[in-house]
């Protein structure tokens, strides 16, 4: 089976009265990601649907639950009529994670991650993927714009979350959402997994404001928060998350890891710069992005 980033190895297993499972294969140094997932999976379960932890040795080997070959990714790109209610069940899972406390497993969000994401968007879409790194100026409104986001979303409400939240890691399990790689679970803005799940690389080239709104309001109102407020604070996270998500396929793309990451590249930039507002700080920045990568989105 398909690899993640990390160096863990999955294989899929197969009995003779041909029902699967999943093995798990972490290497040594790959320690402390199964220690967390196990801890995360403890944590999680009696709330959300996560796979079957059938056998451990603790000695890097698991046997899990198998959900199947097809993620929630796959489904949704496939089923167009099912799309919302997919994505109204992936929203109830989300806000399950969000009401629990957490563990402590990781970190949580804070400066220096967002902060560092941002910086190694700005590196790789300018200077790898462009050529043209930021002059003294230029540089200086991308840093005004990243510190200013950066403690606007850090003041949001804090809740746990999946970290990365998005449709390769979900599953249509029955007439539930179950829920995989959760081993980076951690506190940050009440939006982030929501942000995660709406205008993600599978999404973007069908999601539209009408069913965003529906999925907010189904979040908002099974965590209890107020549905506009988690719309503006989910806008600021998914500015954040995007132009993360920019320098992740422009790395990709300058290394020459296939076409997939230059497609999604232009709509990922064309989101961002939607998502800018009239303040000084995003201003600046939309004036950086315009001149640079108006012919790119």
């Amino acid at each position: 089976m398909a690899g993640d980033v990390g160096r863990r190895r999955y294989f899929r297993l197969r009995s003779p009265d041909n029902r699967t499972a999943v093995g798990v294969v972490y290497p040594v140094e790959e320690e402390d990601s199964r220690r967390r997932w196990v801890l995360a999976h403890a944590r999680l379960g009696g709330s959300v649907r996560v796979p079957a932890l059938i056998a451990d040795d603790e000695r890097g080997n698991q046997i899990v639950e198998d959900f199947g070959p097809d993620d929630l990714a796959s489904r949704l790109g496939a089923a167009q009529g099912e799309r919302e209610q997919w994505l109204l069940r992936a929203a109830e899972t989300a806000a399950a994670i969000a009401a629990l406390p957490d563990p402590c497993i990781n970190p949580p969000f804070d400066a220096a991650l967002f902060r560092r994401e941002l910086d190694l968007a700005r590196e790789a879409t300018f200077d790898l993927f462009l050529g043209a790194p930021l002059s003294h100026a230029a540089r200086r409104a991308h840093d005004e714009w990243a510190d200013a986001l950066v403690g606007e979303i850090l003041g949001h409400p804090v809740v746990l979350c999946h970290r990365d939240f998005h449709g390769n890691n979900l599953f249509a399990v029955g007439d539930r959402v179950g829920v995989i790689d959760f081993q980076d679970l951690r506190s940050g803005p009440d939006s982030y997994d929501l942000a995660s799940l709406l205008w993600e690389r599978s999404t973007l080239d069908w999601m539209t404001d009408e069913i965003s709104h529906s999925v907010i309001l189904r979040f908002a109102s099974r965590l209890g928060v107020e549905p506009s407020s988690l719309a503006e604070r989910m806008r600021r996270v998914l500015l954040q998350r995007a132009w993360k998500v920019c320098g992740t396929f422009a790395r990709a793309v300058a290394a020459g890891r296939g076409p997939a990451y230059r497609r999604y590249l232009p709509p990922e930039l064309a989101l961002v710069r939607r998502l800018l507002t009239n303040s000084p700080e995003d201003s600046g920045f939309a004036e950086v992005l315009e001149s640079r990568c108006a012919a790119v989105c």
